[in-house]
């Protein structure tokens, strides 16, 4: 019987969630943005919204990635990445409050791309399996092995 319990599901559980809800919004950004640059200027403002939204979501996939690494045995590179698409949402989103869209669309499409692949990586990540307890002792033989006469 193992002494150490299974390591919580709930951070994976959490990061899931989060990385799912960040894909989702990441994939909806471009249609909020043409429908704007289309002529329906009431989705420039739906555009600023999610992409609020999208950088609470990939703070809360950070916190989740950690707290995963930590508590339950997940590897710590998917704490990295959502660190790194936290600091291109907050990059991506000074540049469109100052209207630079050389940069931001091309940005824009990098974080989908990273939204995308890092749900895909979190999926497919499996938690740690509960460390096993203490060994049980080899079977030890009743007497010693005798050694071969050796001829001279």
């Amino acid at each position: 019987m193992s002494h150490n319990p299974a390591p919580p599901r709930w951070p994976l559980i959490a990061l899931r969630v989060f990385a799912a809800l960040s894909a989702l919004l990441a994939l909806i950004q471009p249609f909020l943005a043409g429908g704007f640059l289309q002529g329906y200027y009431p989705l420039l403002d739906a555009h600023l919204m999610a992409a609020m939204i999208l950088a609470t979501a990939v703070l809360l996939a950070a916190v989740s990635a950690v707290l995963a690494w930590r508590l339950s045995g997940s590897p710590a590179n998917l704490a990295i990445q959502y660190g790194i698409l936290l600091l291109c949402c907050v990059a991506q989103i000074s540049l469109g409050f100052s209207r630079v869209l050389l940069l931001h669309i091309p940005l824009g499409v990098g974080i989908f791309v990273m939204a995308e692949k890092f749900v895909a990586d979190v999926f497919r990540t499996r938690s740690a399996p509960a460390a096993a307890g203490p060994a049980e002792p080899a079977a030890v033989p009743a007497e010693p092995a005798a050694a071969p006469a050796v001829a001279e």
